[in-house]
């Protein structure tokens, strides 16, 4: 019924978060994390490479693995652009499944918020698997402080002189049991005033607390857990990074 992460929503994410493009600084951030670390690093949710790029581009050894074949390629057309490359995974988080470790994974802007409540630790395990003793789990979490169901934002976004993507996000609605919200986001692509093509998602958004999530990390294995409140600024209260470290035995 819904198409997820689709062609238009990658045209969309193409335009609104190019590639180097900081949302609210936190290519700063994750960089000032990663560029004294050792060893390979993995970007969950790696989408178009808007994070990737810039941080090959600086020497780090990074690889991405993501959900959307339709991203992923937008990211190879990407890195060829930036004269980059790097291993990329066409493989669903849930069934994580490479060959190698990483002494870092990050998980940048919330997309750990994408993944279903119900299969949360499954995902952990599967990540933690993929650290090397001693490495870092960093990601981030959001909480939805601003929800209003019903709410609707529209946009319109060019991509040619007769074409462009109107854009329509509603808020649908808030789910305190399961922790989630949900939106209904349409992506139209517009071509001399008549709509060509139209994907429908359905977003999902899922949170937690701060001592839940603590605590699903350490039943996990992992060994330090802290976190950092808007990028280490504190301006923003509805972000919070979680740096989870797994002890070397």
């Amino acid at each position: 019924m819904f198409k997820e992460y689709g062609e238009l929503s990658t045209k969309l994410y193409e335009i609104t978060k190019p590639v180097g493009y900081s949302m609210g600084g936190d290519i700063e951030y994750y960089y000032e994390k990663l560029k004294n670390r050792q060893g390979p690093v993995l970007e969950a949710g790696v989408g178009t490479g808007r994070m990737l790029i810039p941080f090959l581009k600086e020497g780090i050894t990074i690889d991405g693995v993501d959900i959307s074949a339709e991203m992923l390629e937008q990211c190879k057309v990407n890195m060829r652009e930036h004269q980059v490359n790097t291993n990329l995974f066409n493989q669903d988080l849930l069934q994580l499944d490479l060959k190698q470790t990483y002494q870092t994974i990050i998980m940048p802007t919330g997309s750990f918020c994408l993944l279903p409540g119900n299969h949360i630790n499954a995902f952990l395990q599967r990540l933690y698997n993929h650290l090397k003793e001693g490495g870092q789990f960093i990601f981030d979490t959001l909480l939805p402080i601003d929800f209003h169901a019903g709410d609707m934002d529209i946009s319109t976004h060019s991509l040619t002189e007769d074409s462009g993507i109107l854009f329509t996000s509603t808020s649908e609605a808030i789910d305190w049991l399961e922790q989630k919200v949900s939106y209904i986001h349409k992506y139209e692509l517009l071509r001399k005033g008549a709509i060509e093509k139209t994907e429908i998602s359905h977003f999902i958004l899922y949170w937690y607390g701060l001592k839940e999530l603590e605590l699903l990390l350490k039943n996990i294995g992992f060994g330090t857990v802290s976190y950092e409140i808007g990028y280490g600024q504190e301006n923003d209260p509805s972000l919070i990074t979680f740096i989870a470290s797994k002890e070397r035995h």
